[in-house]
């Protein structure tokens, strides 16, 4: 996986970005799995993948249950930003404050709440997670 993550696909202007497969938006999940708390991570550099995101966190909060990097639809690269999943609310917590700033990969990160995909209204500056679509909220 390490060999052709980041080469170059062939014919293509693409890169090849590999990661370690995860549960999809679309797959049941069992109840017992418990509730979600997650977090928006803003300014990642272009080369961090999920697993990446996940490791930078796993490595500091044992309740992490995943990442997701955003990646454009059309070009497959990053848009820069991504959402961590924890098991625990506290660990969700303290995430918030002690890893703004910290590096993952080659920049610092910035760390914000993300909204509970079902809340309403929405709010400038925060994110939604619905299904496998991304929402950014921007006040006009």
């Amino acid at each position: 996986m390490q060999t052709y993550n980041g080469a170059p696909m062939p014919s293509t202007e693409q890169t090849f970005r590999l990661n370690w497969a995860q549960a999809g938006a679309g797959e049941k999940r069992f109840q017992t799995e418990g509730p979600d708390h997650t977090i928006f991570v803003g300014d990642l550099a272009p080369e961090v993948t999920d697993y990446m995101l996940s490791d930078t966190f796993k490595n500091v909060y044992g309740s992490v249950k995943g990442a997701k990097v955003v990646l454009d639809r059309t070009t497959g690269r990053s848009k820069g930003y991504g959402f961590v999943r924890f098991a625990d609310e506290n660990e969700q917590m303290r995430a918030m404050t002690e890893m703004n700033g910290q590096y993952c990969s080659t920049r610092p990160m910035r760390i914000g709440p993300a909204a509970n995909k079902n809340a309403l209204p929405m709010q400038p500056g925060m994110f939604y997670y619905v299904g496998t679509v991304y929402i950014e909220y921007v006040e006009s």
